[in-house]
């Protein structure tokens, strides 16, 4: 489906300011990332917000909410904290658990399964509507079982019942939707380049062969390897993902009192590594390619009807990029590990450089 030239100027005005947008939240973010204090560091200026705290997504810097993916760091998060604070779900509907959201974000979900399998384009944009609101359900579960639990700023709870029922229910979503895709392509081939399959594969006039099965039997065969090659890509951004976020907590975000350093520097080195342009490079990266982005990527692809367009592009750089970036933060992080915990300056002279470069950009 080609878009109206009207429809597809009113499409670009709209990305070019949404990218805008970011690019200043990012800006707002990295400035009080510099000026103000991260960890608690005496000798450093705190950052005093002007709205609620859990509103403000600048007001407590962690690791989670650096990897996040952009709708959720800017938008979906801070809309949840403004609907619970209005509606006070989890200071007054205490009979509302965590897990009770979670678990109906995954009926949502395969209600948007169900949507995106349609034949009609209209149909399936309404999926794609109900999967973000089930991604914002799914801010929604994490922001209220913070609250009741004290937590201050995005953080993963890793190992507890609650990180795993909705990690179980993030990918039980994950999978409705992916259904609901194979439907659609199964039923839905690409408008060309699978009617030459009739011309390349040899006919052959017998009572045994039926060229009309073996044309679908070839058909399904492509549905279900580029719904694994999705499903591939979308387990490698997961895994890395969450992998680098529960290190980088333990490594930046720790108070451990039995480090043979004091905790005074132990602050100083873990916000040093967290405002250099290295760290900043690597989250801004993750934030670009985590799970939640790539799950974005493949909506934007159903809403401007351009899945097949989407998988063939994906069969290309959908593993190289995310591998690529795996490798550059291993590297990272065990660099910083080594400066945090052990005295390595080494980290330190390459972060300097690369901060150099970012200030002098911005």
């Amino acid at each position: 489906m080609w878009l109206p030239p009207q429809s597809a100027r009113v499409l670009l005005v709209s990305l070019m300011a949404f990218s805008c947008f970011l690019i200043f939240m990012d800006y707002l973010l990295y400035s009080r990332m510099q000026n103000y204090s991260i960890r608690p560091v005496k000798s450093e200026k705190t950052y005093k917000s002007k709205v609620p705290c859990d509103v403000d997504p600048f007001c407590v810097v962690t690791v989670k909410a650096l990897l996040l993916d952009y709708p959720n760091l800017y938008i979906l998060s801070p809309l949840a904290a403004v609907i619970d604070r209005m509606l006070g779900i989890s200071t007054t509907w205490l009979w509302i658990t965590p897990n009770m959201i979670s678990a109906f974000h995954v009926l949502v979900a395969m209600l948007a399964g169900h949507c995106v399998a349609s034949s009609s384009l209209a149909d399936r944009r309404w999926g794609v509507l109900l999967f973000e609101f089930r991604t914002w359900l799914d801010d929604l579960d994490g922001h209220v079982a913070r609250r009741r639990k004290h937590i201050t700023g995005e953080r993963s709870d890793v190992g507890s019942a609650g990180y795993w029922i909705d990690g179980i229910c993030d990918a039980l979503g994950c999978i409705a939707l992916m259904v609901g895709v194979f439907f659609f392509l199964k039923r839905n081939p690409p408008r060309r380049g699978y009617e030459k399959l009739r011309k390349i594969y040899p006919c052959v006039e017998s009572q045994e062969t039926n060229t009309e099965i073996i044309y679908k039997r070839l058909r399904f065969r492509a549905v279900v390897r580029n719904i694994l090659l999705v499903a591939g890509h979308l387990m490698i951004a997961s895994i890395g993902w969450n992998r680098y976020i529960s290190l980088y907590q333990d490594l930046l975000e720790t108070d451990d009192s039995s480090l043979p350093i004091m905790k005074e520097e132990l602050y100083i080195r873990q916000s040093e590594i967290m405002r250099s342009g290295f760290f900043w490079i690597v989250t801004v990266t993750w934030r670009l390619i985590n799970f939640h982005t790539a799950m974005d990527y493949l909506l934007i692809a159903i809403f401007l009807d351009r899945l097949w367009e989407y998988m063939r592009v994906l069969r290309w750089f959908g593993y190289i990029i995310p591998l690529i970036v795996v490798y550059l933060t291993e590297f990272h992080f065990l660099e910083s590990y080594a400066y945090v915990l052990k005295g390595s300056t080494g980290i330190m002279m390459r972060s300097n450089e690369m901060q150099n470069f970012t200030t002098n950009s911005l």
